[in-house]
């Protein structure tokens, strides 16, 4: 799929989701400046790009695009304000406004995040809305996007292929004289300065090239942090940004030539000056300050530095108008509005860790703070230098590209202090623990200057960890044979792992699966995992399964093999339908199989399969155009049961240009159930997924309660408060379930989610969720979720109950990983949460279940993890 598919998807709201440096700016701004005015399917959709932080804190929308809009083009000549009345409206009959909205990630508070969330989604399902959402960010923890409806599109950017980086490479070389020699040497200086996986994001590639056109005999840096630390240097000293040295000139002239006085002239330009030539120093503070939250103006926050300290014959507005034109002239920061910020996050992350680590004493800090000192002498040391008071920093609780700099810092420094920090890394992430396995992890694929002997040790170590469960010692292993010059250490302990009998067998077919896909050892892995599945045979697991047949028909050696389990799974009528249509369409995949599991798909439609119908509809023509009219027969036959009636149909609204239709079935479909009852909402509710306010229009009537049952008329309420129809009404009635002590209590926190879809009620469902976590005659499951609830709305005080049943012994395991779990999207709470699940799956003395369980969530928590 391509990125243009983001801009060009039907859905109300999209979201882009990549780490940093892998162009997702770049893409919206690109749209920006491309987009047809043509009445084109793309075009359906007029583009305005928004900064998240712009809009947090802005009681309505159109002003807060008018005034982001009129901040961003004011400096390119843009004649008079925008107006709000401009975005109330659609920008033309039958289009809409698409609200790029960058830089989610970098909104500092939770809570603010998950508000701005829940206030597009409300405005998305408005049927008369003229907006469309386009979000764009990095990973966010906890499942802060689930907020969003099921409907939104969720998009993923990948870091560029071997292919693309060529490509990418010779485009930006081919004006230099014998192109295709320049082109051989960066990839050459990429791969013996290890830079090769970092290249294949679109910053760093960018920056590489930048570097390489400045000096092509010059070789590549090393490592990240010398990418950027080369990157910074060209700017300041070589110039290459748009005359950076003559436009700190003119700003420290406009200033000086407002004062005739020749003392007073002096003055100013000796402290003018003295600020130009300290502001990198002033550039790496005002980072650090805006990495440890300060969001004060930048101007602000240099007025306080004493290189940028204020004459007294200068007045503060003219002082800070020359320190906001040196920051944006400077070539690492950009204006935006009245203030300035970086030109991307990693940049500001490289400058704070400058900051952190600019001197001796600074450096010696940073790894007392970062490293616990374990002998008493050594403590007794660090209380000799530093107050008693110094506060820890946390690896756990550091942004996991930051952390990544901080550490490059400490490894480039005197040799003592350097020799110390790799010594402490062994605590850190060579303990054959998990946390600092995920840690380690974070940072190999940040290409940190981590020593790679060292970090080949520390993977080796928590692979052979009994202790270490079963997934997360398969994805070292795999790490391992990633990592430069491990390949076969790597693709060694893989082949111990799927022999090793102590593991479950899916994770051993995986570990099969990796090294069947490594270099040199496809044969290998494709014998093992045959072995394998022969093995478990009969009692294989049909998704296993398949997943492993996959695998065997792309190995030239296993290839017919794999396409004949496939072709079993998919004939196989004891088989579920799902499992049976997901081989044939596995088959589709495979080069000279596609006709076969075309055929196999049609015919298990034609029986029936609603899943097999929609995989039909991905298929060229005329398979797609079969798939849909099977969609549609599926969804008007009555005689078809419930559920696949409303699959078919919710798959139909998939399809460009039959939504209208499949809202009509659904209709069709919630008018033919008995009134009030479980099916009648079951279908309002996968209308819901289509459109909400069609949903809510049809359940209106079953808002009062009469004469249906209490779970479905909360059903109905649900789904009117995920719309616009009678706000008041529902919430009403949602507020006196929540409250009303004699219902039962998971449909009281029911009620508490619903209505805090309302935003003038979130504080009161908050009040409500916080009554139930804080009552003691409430069952302590049901007061777990309650906190649980709050918690993953950032609500921080649900801290203390999760906190309470986390360290409470006698709790039930599943209640205990849920409360740590839940302290994990806190972020006062995150590296404690982090630090308890991590502790429970370490320890051999801990109950099975709960070391199983605090594993499994502790595998699933957004650590930073982009497998490749």
């Amino acid at each position: 799929m391509t990125a243009e598919r983001v801009f060009t998807s039907d859905a109300s709201i999209r979201v882009l989701e990549a780490g940093p440096g892998y162009g997702k700016s770049t893409l919206l701004r690109r749209h920006l400046l491309t987009a047809e005015a043509g009445p084109t399917a793309s075009s359906a959709a007029v583009p305005v790009l928004v900064r998240a932080g712009d809009l947090i804190g802005a009681p309505l929308l159109a002003p807060a695009l008018a005034r982001s809009v009129t901040g961003q083009c004011g400096p390119f000549g843009l004649r008079e304000e925008v107006t709000e009345d401009f975005f109330r409206c659609p920008p033309r009959p039958g289009a809409r406004w698409l609200v790029m909205i960058d830089g989610l990630d970098e909104v500092p508070e939770r809570t603010a995040r998950l508000s701005l969330l829940d206030r597009l989604d409300r405005e998305a399902r408005q049927a008369d809305s003229p907006y469309w959402f386009l979000i764009a960010t990095r990973p966010l923890p906890g499942g802060e996007l689930d907020r969003l409806p099921r409907a939104a599109d969720r998009f993923t950017l990948e870091p560029f292929t071997d292919d693309d980086v060529r490509s990418y490479v010779r485009r930006r070389l081919d004006h230099l004289p014998d192109a295709d020699r320049h082109v051989r040497a960066f990839r050459h200086g990429a791969r013996r300065t290890r830079l090769e996986d970092l290249a294949r994001i679109p910053l760093m590639t960018a920056m590489l090239c930048q570097l390489y056109e400045a000096d092509p005999d010059r070789p590549l840096p090393d490592g990240r942090a010398g990418v950027f630390r080369s990157f910074v240097e060209l700017l300041y000293e070589e110039n290459v940004h748009k005359g950076v040295s003559d436009l700190h000139d003119q700003a420290v002239s406009t200033l000086v030539s407002r004062y005739q006085v020749p003392s007073d002239r002096r003055t100013v330009e000796k402290a003018a000056e003295h600020t130009r030539e300290h502001l990198p120093v002033l550039i790496d503070f005002l980072a650090h300050e805006r990495i440890g939250g300060n969001q004060a103006p930048a101007t602000e926050i240099l007025a306080a530095h004493p290189h940028a300290r204020r004459p007294e014959k200068v007045r503060a507005p003219m002082w800070e108008a020359l320190l906001a034109s040196l920051l944006r002239s400077s070539g690492l920061l950009a204006g935006h509005g009245g203030d300035v910020e970086f030109l991307h996050p990693t940049l500001q992350e490289y400058h704070a860790a400058r900051h952190a680590t600019r001197d001796a004493r600074a450096r010696r800090l940073l790894f007392d703070r970062l490293f616990p000192a374990r002998r008493l002498g050594d403590r007794l040391r660090r209380a000799s230098r530093h107050r008693s008071d110094i506060e820890p920093l946390d690896p756990l609780g550091v942004q996991a590209s930051y952390l990544g700099f901080l550490l490059d810092a400490l490894l480039l420094s005197e040799r003592p202090l350097a020799a110390a920090t790799v010594r402490a890394m062994d605590d850190l992430f060579g303990s054959a623990k998990a946390t600092g396995y995920h840690l380690l992890k974070a940072q190999l694929q940040l290409d940190s200057g981590i020593p790679r002997s060292k970090a080949a040790a520390w993977l080796t170590t928590y692979v052979n960890s009994p202790a270490a469960d079963d997934r997360s010692r398969v994805e070292a292993a795999w790490d391992l044979a990633e990592l430069e010059g491990h390949l076969d250490d790597g693709a060694h302990l893989l082949t111990r792992l799927t022999g090793d009998r102590t593991l479950e067998t899916d994770h051993r077919m995986w570990a099969a699966e990796i090294l069947a896909g490594l270099a040199s050892h496809e044969r290998a892995g494709g014998d093992l995992l045959l072995a394998l599945i022969e093995e478990k045979a009969p009692h294989n697991d049909p998704d296993s399964l398949i997943a492993s047949a996959r695998v065997l028909a792309r190995l030239p050696g296993h290839g017919p093999i794999g396409v004949q389990l496939l072709t079993e799974c998919a004939m196989d009528p004891e088989s579920r339908d799902d499992l049976r249509s997901d081989a044939a369409h596995s088959l589709t995949e495979l080069e000279g199989h596609y006709a076969s599991g075309a055929a196999l798909l049609l015919h298990l439609a034609q029986f029936g399969s609603v899943t097999a119908a929609r995989f039909l509809c991905e298929l060229d023509d005329p398979h797609r155009e079969d798939g849909i009219g099977l969609l549609t027969a599926f969804a008007a036959n009555r005689a078809t049961a419930l559920d696949d009636r409303a699959n078919a149909a919710v798959a139909l609204a998939q399809m460009s240009g039959h939504r209208e239709h499949a809202v009509l079935l659904l209709t069709e479909l919630f008018r033919g159930q008995i009134a009030g009852s479980h099916s009648q909402l079951t279908a309002a509710g996968r209308l819901a997924e289509v459109d909400a306010e069609a949903a809510a229009e049809l359940v209106l009537p079953l808002a009062s309660g009469h004469h249906i049952h209490p779970d479905n008329h909360l059903h109905a309420l649900e789904l009117l408060a995920r719309s616009n129809a009678c706000p008041g009404e529902a919430a009403q009635a949602l507020a006196g379930i929540a409250s009303d002590r004699a219902r039962g209590a998971s449909r009281r926190i029911r009620a508490c989610e619903a209505l805090a879809e309302l935003a003038e009620h979130r504080e009161q469902a908050t009040l409500l969720l916080l009554d139930i976590a804080q009552d003691g005659g409430v069952d302590l499951w049901d007061r777990v979720e309650a906190a649980s609830r709050l918690a993953w709305r950032g609500e921080e005080r649900a801290a203390g109950l999760l906190l309470a049943c986390a360290t409470d012994p006698t709790a039930f395991h599943y209640l205990r990983v849920t409360a740590a779990d839940s302290l994990v999207q806190l972020d006062a709470h995150r590296a404690e949460g982090l630090r308890m699940l991590s502790t429970w799956a370490d320890d051999p003395r801990a109950h099975k279940d709960l070391r199983r369980r605090a594993a499994t969530s502790l595998t699933t928590t957004d650590y930073y993890r982009i497998r490749r």
